[in-house]
């Protein structure tokens, strides 16, 4: 039985002004607490708590609608879902419908992205599966910028290999690696870019898959120009998240630029700290995110460990990559592997998605290819008391358990005469991968 932290008391009268802050820190840290036990944080219960948590703050009844979800070429797939469905019920049904093998669902998953006039686009997150995918892009502003990604979750490239036996999964590999190239995550000369363009319109899929495993980046994901105190305070670096690693494009004043890469094997920890923004703007200036602080502790050598911090509009999404990458170690080091639909707990009868009667082949050797499915996701649910919830959550996220070993606070106070951090720290995780580090990894 897992060791549950004992639920904050309540309080006869109501609570105003500081105890009522107080209160809801309580709340706050006692459902980060609970989230770290695994067992608890990925049982239907407690998702399901968190699903009614973000439908009674938007107070959405549970309706038949159509959602829309896109591919990496710019096609687009309509399923019937309900609004309340979570998003392992509505990743399932469009993987369904496209006609995916089931034991490949969960090697795919949907991301929230959002787009600019350029038609460039960034990454804002992976949707978790205690929140409601229709509710949290309808809660947004402007909306419309937003759209429902397919991308796959594992960063470990020979999976590729088990994914591309299904014709399915191959189509979504070279869609996604295509889409990476023509935006320039993944790095591509031109003479390998005209081979690529051989090899697709042969129809050799596979070989194009190959090619685009041998580039640079292949499979990792960018993120906005960030500041950072890495090689020196106040540097401006472009990150991606791939392979295992953190991999910094340090950008230089005369155009030049280098690489370092940080391994997720030598991470002990990491945190987010919350971020006052006086005169300092993003580098992104398109985006409407606050900048948040990522600080990591790093075994540059043995023995030797420093902070590494970074100043970025998506400093959640970038730590969510790297406990993404550790938790994915850590699977490999058990020797388990990736969950199927089968493996959900369920205390009710789920539904059952049926597969689309026509070829989704259009969805892949296109772009803008726009598919309604005509399948139904499931009978309408009866409608659950819901019970009234004290805390009104905009949005549902479970943030890492704070660590009391750790109180350093690595600075970024250099990085701005205008810029100042605030005290708290939001998250302290500990790199569970780095526990299994040896001299030989040095």
């Amino acid at each position: 039985m897992a060791n549950i932290p004992p639920f904050p008391p309540k309080h006869f009268f109501s609570l105003k002004g500081i105890d009522l802050e107080d209160r809801k820190l309580k709340l706050e840290k006692y459902i980060q607490e609970v989230s770290q036990d695994s067992n608890l944080s990925s049982s239907e219960s407690f998702v399901t708590f968190l699903c009614r948590a973000q439908q009674e703050t938007q107070q959405e009844e549970s309706i038949p609608v159509s959602f829309e979800v896109s591919l990496m070429n710019g096609s687009k797939l309509k399923v019937n879902i309900n609004s309340t469905d979570k998003t392992d019920d509505v990743l399932e049904n469009v993987m369904s419908v496209m006609g995916l093998s089931e034991e490949l669902t969960y090697y795919f998953g949907l991301f929230l992205i959002k787009g600019d006039l350029d038609g460039n686009y960034s990454v804002v997150r992976k949707l978790q599966e205690f929140e409601c995918p229709y509710i949290s892009l309808k809660s947004l502003q402007d909306r419309r910028s937003y759209k429902v990604l397919v991308r796959k979750t594992y960063w470990d490239q020979s999976i590729d290999e088990t994914v591309a036996k299904n014709h399915i999964g191959l189509n979504l590999l070279v869609v996604q690696a295509q889409s990476d190239v023509a935006t320039g995550w993944t790095k591509c000369p031109d003479e390998a870019k005209q081979r690529l363009k051989r090899l697709y319109n042969k129809g050799s899929k596979l070989e194009c898959l190959h090619l685009c495993q041998t580039l640079q980046n292949y499979g990792y994901l960018q993120f906005h120009p960030c500041l950072t105190d890495f090689p020196s305070q106040g540097s401006r670096a472009v990150i991606s998240a791939g392979n295992y690693e953190l991999k910094f494009r340090i950008l230089s004043n005369n155009n030049e630029t280098k690489e370092k890469a940080f391994l997720v094997t030598r991470i002990k920890c990491w945190k987010i700290s919350s971020h006052i923004n006086h005169g300092l703007k993003s580098s992104s200036e398109k985006s409407d995110n606050p900048l948040l602080q990522l600080s990591f502790e790093y075994l540059v050598s043995k023995g030797n460990l420093r902070w590494v911090s970074l100043l970025s509009d998506q400093a959640i999404v970038i730590s969510m990559c790297i406990k993404s990458m550790v938790d994915e170690l850590i699977r490999k080091r058990k020797g388990e592997r990736i969950r199927k639909p089968a493996d959900r707990d369920s205390t009710g009868v789920r539904p059952t998605y049926k597969p689309r009667d026509k070829t989704t082949e259009a969805l892949f050797d296109a772009t803008d290819v726009e598919i309604e499915s005509t399948d139904i996701s499931g009978i309408q649910k009866a409608k659950e008391s819901v019970k009234k919830i004290s805390e009104k959550l905009s949005s549902v996220s479970i943030m890492p358990k704070t660590s009391s070993s750790t109180e350093v606070q690595p600075p970024l106070n250099e990085i701005s005469q205008d810029s100042t951090l605030a005290t708290p720290v939001v998250s302290m995780t500990t790199g569970r991968s780095f526990e299994g580090i040896g001299d030989e990894d040095l």
